[in-house]
């Protein structure tokens, strides 16, 4: 996955990314819109100059803030909701306290207590108490549609100033989906809301940032001068709506700050007009692959995923589509060699290659030797370098005899079909998390998945694997490293042998961004988090951290 993203998943924070490539240049009428959209806060009023920030080329805006919605908007949780710990992924084992101040389990892993920081208001003034963030779970327990992470909670209950949680199974390794991706929500505003349809279009959080303004084509935060962590340097930021073409005249011209976006020629097209401010850093944040439908025909059969997997030419994918700014994948879908112990010791060194002679040989077998087989490959048509990685897998697939028909379609409508189940296959990216269990987590759990026609919250390729889900249940049963490594190197060899998705390339984090007027971006030096902008809670993380320029 790459570039920026505003629908995101709490099953591992599953970011749908969005490239773009740049093209003709189209951005003028949206810097006209920025400049007549001062809103109420337009000068700022910290210390230092608003923000323009890119996330994601949806083209439009819908005033979604609710943190339970798959569809809210980039920066829902982290600038208003804010979770119970922030996790560095950068920087395994990194744990910030953010609104719960420490927490522990009991020694079986099934209770889990964690104190709520004092002194805390929400943007409208009242005091956060542990009622609140009870209510936030409890939600999810009554509704589960809301428990988008999957996370199996038995109970919650407020015990003085702390929350208590309590598991039906040993549940260590769920402190990250439970506390680090969820935002703690206002019992007073939201009780009695049908929150699993309720857009939240006024959000009050305890967020470093309020809602200034919003438009279809463009909504600000300013900093929330209650926030309990003092009132942000940065003052205002700008999240316009931009399209793929107009994000080039932005960066071009320097009207964006921040951006998550793919930039095909990096030096040439974005540095070079000023290289001593305009930075990249792009660390590896996930997994690019193909999702292939596993329960229906043709991929519910090995013999296809292994043919598919065989004619396609990764190397040739990552230099062209991708201008070499990440690696073809390694077969267990992690990045090596950081993850080396997590692999096999007799697949650390596997990788892929093309083999047509044997892909045709498999199709063969799979009883496509005298029948073609056909599918269609969904990608979103904003996410220039998928759909270019497409055209190059047809052609890849062509030589085998495969007729893989390319559809794009609109971000919106891509989502909905992948979490329902109607595609063949989809190109996709899914973030890790902490460690590498959280990525075949989220794409391989039955616990996340649906039957067609209904929506899924992971594991969009549907795959239901007993060995699978007990290797997932192993891992999250012990708190034991040696028990939790043998496990990940499990489900590393189910991917390997059995191909439930289709791994191609890595994911950056993609961030561009100018030290005009900031500076602390993350950094290689100073990696404290996810540096893209589509990325959440990081981006709050990222903002709270800047300091002006002088």
């Amino acid at each position: 996955m790459s570039a920026d993203a505003t629908i995101r998943d709490a099953a591992t924070q599953v970011r749908l990314s969005r490239r773009t490539l740049f093209g003709a240049a189209a951005g003028v009428g949206l810097a006209a819109t920025l400049a007549g959209c001062g809103g109420d806060d337009a000068t700022g009023s910290g210390t230092g100059k608003p923000l323009v920030v890119h996330v994601n080329d949806t083209g439009s805006w819908q005033r979604n803030f609710n943190p339970y919605a798959v569809t809210q908007n980039t920066g829902t949780i982290g600038l208003f909701y804010e979770p119970l710990l922030f996790f560095n992924k950068l920087k395994p084992n990194d744990i910030t306290p953010w609104l719960a101040t420490k927490y522990s389990w009991s020694e079986d892993g099934k209770t889990l207590r964690m104190t709520i920081r004092k002194d805390v208001k929400w943007s409208d003034g009242k005091p956060l108490t542990v009622d609140d963030v009870v209510f936030t779970y409890q939600s999810m327990i009554d509704t589960p549609a809301l428990n988008r992470g999957g996370v199996e909670l038995s109970g919650v209950k407020a015990d003085g100033d702390e929350v208590v949680f309590t598991f039906p199974s040993t549940s260590f390794t769920k402190l990250w989906n439970l506390a680090g991706q969820i935002g703690i929500v206002p019992k007073h505003l939201l009780s009695g809301k049908k929150l699993d349809t309720f857009t939240n279009p006024n959000p009050v959080g305890t967020g470093p940032f309020t809602l200034s303004s919003f438009s279809s084509q463009v909504y600000q935060v300013k900093a929330n001068p209650k926030y309990w962590k003092g009132k942000p340097a940065v003052p205002l930021v700008k999240f316009p709506a931009y399209t793929a073409n107009a994000v080039q005249t932005g960066l071009q011209t320097g009207e964006i700050d921040w951006a998550s976006a793919f930039v095909p020629d990096l030096k040439k097209i974005y540095e070079r007009n000023d290289p001593e401010h305009n930075k990249h850093y792009f660390p590896s944040e996930g997994l690019n692959a193909l999702m292939v439908n596993t329960a229906k025909a043709p991929f519910d059969s090995l013999e296809v995923r292994q043919a598919v997997s065989l004619a396609v030419d990764r190397d040739r994918i990552v230099k062209s589509a991708e201008r070499g700014y990440v690696e073809p994948a390694h077969p267990s879908g992690l990045p090596m060699p950081a993850d080396a112990d997590w692999v096999p010791a007799k697949y650390q060194d596997a990788k892929f290659t093309v083999d047509t002679a044997k892909a045709r040989q498999l199709l063969s077998k799979a009883g496509y030797g005298s029948k073609k087989l056909k599918f269609e490959l969904l990608v979103p048509s904003p996410y220039t370098d998928f759909v270019n990685a497409a055209q190059l897998m047809k052609e890849d697939l062509a030589k085998v005899g495969i007729d893989m028909t390319v559809r794009g379609v609109a971000i919106q409508d891509w989502v909905a079909k992948v979490g329902k189940g109607d595609f063949d296959v989809t190109l996709r990216g899914a973030v890790a998390g902490p460690t590498p269990f959280y990525l075949y987590r989220v794409m391989l759990a039955s616990a996340l998945t649906k039957p067609i026609g209904q929506q899924a919250t992971g594991n969009y390729g549907r795959w239901k694997d007993k060995h699978t889900d007990e290797l997932l249940a192993a891992y999250e049963g012990t708190n034991d490293e040696a028990k939790q490594q043998a496990a990940v190197q499990g489900l590393a060899t189910v991917m390997i042998e059995q191909l439930p998705v289709i791994p191609l390339f890595g994911s950056p984090s993609w961030s561009l961004y100018r030290t005009t007027k900031y500076t602390g971006w993350p950094s290689e030096q100073n990696p404290y988090a996810m540096p893209s902008p589509a990325t959440s809670p990081d981006m709050a993380q990222v903002l709270l951290h800047l300091k002006p320029v002088k």
